[in-house]
């Protein structure tokens, strides 16, 4: 889990460099990356670039072939449409049956994570405060069935995050305000407010983010017409 401050090696920087150039558009989809080419772009080893691979494969934006190597995917709507559909329905779930074991120490990461994330102006960085400040709420709840299935949702969602991101600060500032008032449900201990805030926010994120990953597709698909003129 990412610690609330903690500098990145040289593959996390590899992963967030590469991760904003394809969120951006710089890599658009049908892309292939080469290890070496990245490397030497990069000033690294090809072995990190290597591991972050690895790393954006198991988030969903590159595939890996083994004839034609790493290969940039295309954001789709349908697909945060599904991840969203389930987050809504069983991150509530998790945090009304985590509740009793969530402790005071729990509450103050999450809301270090929450000081961090107001202060940020980094989309990635934010992403990754983002799910270990829900993964506090929930008591780090990732080694239950029901746990692991919401913080491998919540991973996959977060390329998507990123990319709302970048294109509007104010889903950020809109996102803060929603941990606000999450943090003071919990404090409160207000069960039946914690399960009706969390699926409201995870509803309005999926909104935003619906809206501008069509607004993203588009602009790629109008990248690649121009391209083959």
């Amino acid at each position: 889990m990412t610690q609330v401050g903690r500098p990145q090696t040289i593959r996390q920087h590899v992963v967030a460099r590469l991760r904003t150039d394809i969120l951006k558009g710089r890599y658009p989809a049908g892309s292939r990356l080469r290890q070496e080419e990245v490397a030497r772009h990069l000033g690294v080893s090809t072995t990190p670039v290597r591991e972050a691979f690895r790393d954006l494969l198991a988030e969903g934006l590159i595939s890996l072939d083994a004839h034609r190597g790493a290969m940039v995917r295309g954001l789709t709507v349908s697909e945060v449409r599904e991840i969203y559909q389930m987050r809504i329905r069983l991150e509530p779930l998790l945090a009304e049956n985590t509740l009793d074991v969530i402790t005071d120490e729990h509450i103050a990461r999450a809301e270090a994570c929450h000081r961090e994330m107001c202060a940020t102006t980094s989309p990635e960085r934010w992403a990754s405060l983002n799910e270990e400040f829900h993964a506090a709420l929930t008591g780090d709840a990732r080694d239950s069935r029901l746990g692991g299935v919401v913080y491998n949702l919540a991973h996959a969602a977060s390329p998507y995050v990123v990319l709302s991101l970048f294109a509007h600060g104010e889903i950020r500032d809109m996102n803060n305000r929603d941990h606000a008032e999450l943090l003071a449900l919990y404090r409160a201990r207000d069960r039946e407010g914690i399960v009706r805030r969390t699926e409201e926010h995870l509803a309005q994120t999926l909104r935003a983010i619906e809206e501008e990953t069509e607004r993203n597709t588009v602009r790629g698909l109008q990248g690649a017409a121009e391209a083959s003129q």
